[in-house]
């Protein structure tokens, strides 16, 4: 009987676990789905202990975006442009996420002015798999 019920909840539990994995996801980009075009639409990018609290965000230019880190008991994150805690050499963008990027403590706000429009992937260098996408219009 175990082995039948088994067999049974075996596709039951691949189907829930795929939709858990897709859920809120981008195709192709491994972000966090929310507001217009597949992203959240916010100006503030909160952070969780060791991830960002939303994968991809649409941003207008020239607004200024805050990074909160509203944990008191969490670790520090290093933010720049880059992707699985590494920056990425010869990146453009704001200054604040160009080189090693800018370091943030647990109860901090940063502000970062994104001014030309793209694609910006960023990255914690504290926490490698701490990635996300910021879409500026």
């Amino acid at each position: 009987m175990f082995k039948k019920a088994a067999l049974l909840l075996a596709p039951l539990a691949l189907i829930v676990a795929l939709s858990v994995t897709a859920c809120g996801k981008v195709p192709g980009s491994g972000s966090t789905s929310g507001g217009g075009g597949g992203c959240a639409s916010s100006q503030t990018i909160g952070l969780a202990t060791t991830d960002f609290a939303v994968h991809c965000v649409t941003v207008k230019a020239n607004m200024p975006v805050t990074f909160n880190d509203p944990t008191n008991g969490g670790g520090v994150h290093i933010i720049c442009i880059g992707h699985n805690g590494a920056c990425q050499a010869g990146a453009t963008g704001p200054k604040d996420l160009l080189g090693s990027g800018f370091t943030i403590q647990p109860g901090q706000t940063h502000q970062v002015t994104f001014t030309t429009a793209g694609t910006y992937h960023l990255a914690c260098t504290v926490h490698p798999n701490m990635n996300m996408t910021v879409i500026v219009q």
